[in-house]
């Protein structure tokens, strides 16, 4: 049984959330609108492993975030994941790394984010931040 515990940041600015295609095939994702982020490295903490992941795929800092909710998945017959996600802000230019193809803003009030073809199960992630935010998390 593998396990795997991967870490995102939901970027949320002007009740805009940032969202990155990905270039990757793994486990069939591909060209699929994923939230950043990774697994941690060996012996790696879940919290150093975000803000590497952030600097990886976006080229840029985290300037704040927050924890947001943990999420099993079944990736597989015999693989399975706890992911972590948080949310927040970054600083810097974004720079895509070529696990990336490209990076769009999406509105939070706009239902037709929830249309997207999204990785993993990161659909409903999206739905559980939007009504968590719309419910006055910003606050």
């Amino acid at each position: 049984m593998r396990v795997s515990n991967p870490v995102d940041l939901i970027i949320i600015r002007e009740n805009k959330i940032l969202l990155a295609k990905r270039t990757e095939e793994e486990l069939g994702y591909k060209d699929t609108w994923s939230i950043p982020g990774g697994g941690p490295e060996f012996n790696e903490g879940i919290e150093e492993a975000l803000h590497r992941e952030i600097q990886e795929e976006l080229g840029c800092k985290i300037k704040e975030y927050k924890y947001f909710k943990s999420y099993h998945m079944k990736l597989a017959e015999d693989f399975i994941a706890r992911a972590f996600y948080f949310y927040g802000d970054i600083e810097g230019e974004i720079k895509l790394n070529d696990e990336l193809s490209e990076f769009q803003w999406f509105d939070i009030n706009d239902s037709k984010i929830l249309e997207l073809n999204f990785a993993f199960n990161q659909k409903d992630v999206i739905k559980d931040f939007i009504e968590f935010w719309k419910n006055g998390a910003q606050k």
